[in-house]
């Protein structure tokens, strides 16, 4: 906020001036009425700017909505006679908006907050791909994988918002909300799946017990990619290590283009389906359980990888790794969550 002070002194007598990014009423008189608010379809944790007139001051002042969440004027971010902004609190429901200022109370405003940013995400089609490679004996034999359904995926990593929003806690590293969350563990990414679907009114795909979990393949939400699944959508097509334009310094981040850090998402080439970060920045978690020999049985159509299992795949590579790691045909299995694992999620089409 840019202000100035100004103190000059005529005859013992002083006066004091002070100026705003915006001219204040000396006397403003009226009943408070809100003309309008921005974004119009705001998340929780947004900045909302409302605007209007007669407001009065912070001290008297408060924030109303469905007559049972209040913000007093004085939390605000900024609270002046013809605009105010603040945070929206998680716990804010979609209702009625109305402000109270001393003893007037101003008309009231619909406003519709979601609960959750949208995430963006494109339409893979099902397909027939070869899956795996001849550059590691566990990427063997490469076989052809027939993927029957199409699927929506998330065209970028999960961020620390969107994470932290469903969640109510950020694992990450380093908290920064432009970033993709990391530090997931496996449970932790199916538990965040569970209640994603839950926000967005969609089935649970996973029954918890304890540190296992059983997938509900008919529920429609919101889950982790099968291996097969996310080596398909990686590739995009393509059957040479990198998808995209081939380079991997065009399509993702890794141990000699990173800085050795993670980065925001969609800086690089999407591949041929829209994705982004596919190769590189975070390692991302797949439902399947690892099998070093899963591939000589893998079924030909929508393989889930061994029925049991101890640790579960991770793919892509990280900011960390070197090229080999970010193979679209790479698989790993993490002994331990560290700051470079994070997630990607899936649904199935439901016009399937």
């Amino acid at each position: 906020m840019k202000i100035c002070l100004l103190i000059t002194a005529f005859v013992g007598i002083f006066l004091l001036a002070a100026c705003d990014e915006q001219d204040i009423p000396t006397n403003p008189e009226g009943i408070p009425n809100i003309k309008s608010f921005a974004p119009t379809e705001p998340v929780v944790f947004d900045t909302l700017s409302v605007e209007g007139e007669y407001f009065g001051i912070a001290d008297e002042g408060k924030i109303v909505i469905n007559d049972s969440i209040t913000i007093k004027g004085n939390n605000c971010i900024l609270w002046q006679y013809t605009l105010i902004k603040f945070i929206i609190p998680k716990n804010f429901e979609t209702g009625e908006m109305f402000i109270i200022s001393g003893k007037d109370t101003s008309n009231i405003l619909e406003i519709n907050i979601k609960k959750i940013p949208d995430l963006q995400t494109v339409e893979v089609p099902a397909g027939t791909f070869e899956m795996g490679s001849i550059a590691s004996s566990v990427e063997m034999p490469v076989h052809t994988v027939n993927i029957s359904k199409a699927f929506i995926i998330a065209k970028y990593e999960i961020n620390q918002r969107v994470f932290e929003t469903v969640m109510g806690y950020n694992p990450s590293s380093v908290k920064d909300w432009r970033l993709p969350a990391d530090s997931i563990k496996w449970l932790e990414a199916v538990k965040f799946c569970n209640k994603l679907s839950n926000l967005y009114g969609l089935d649970s795909c996973y029954k918890i017990t304890g540190n296992e979990a059983l997938w509900d393949t008919n529920a429609n939400g919101w889950r982790l990619p099968t291996e097969a699944e996310w080596e398909y959508a990686c590739r995009a097509g393509t059957t040479t290590d990198f998808s995209g334009t081939g380079n991997l310094d065009d399509m993702g981040w890794y141990n000699e283009n990173s800085g050795l850090k993670i980065m925001p998402g969609g800086l690089k080439n999407e591949n041929d389906f829209g994705i982004y970060d596919m190769h590189g920045n975070l390692w991302e978690w797949c439902w399947d359980y690892y099998g070093r020999n899963y591939y000589e049985t893998s079924p030909y159509e929508n393989p889930l990888g061994p029925a049991s299992g101890v640790r579960h795949v991770a793919r892509g590579g990280s900011w960390r790794e070197g090229l080999t790691f970010a193979r679209s045909s790479n698989r790993e299995i993490p002994s331990s969550v560290i700051y470079d694992t994070g997630i990607r999620v899936v649904r199935y089409n439901e016009n399937n």
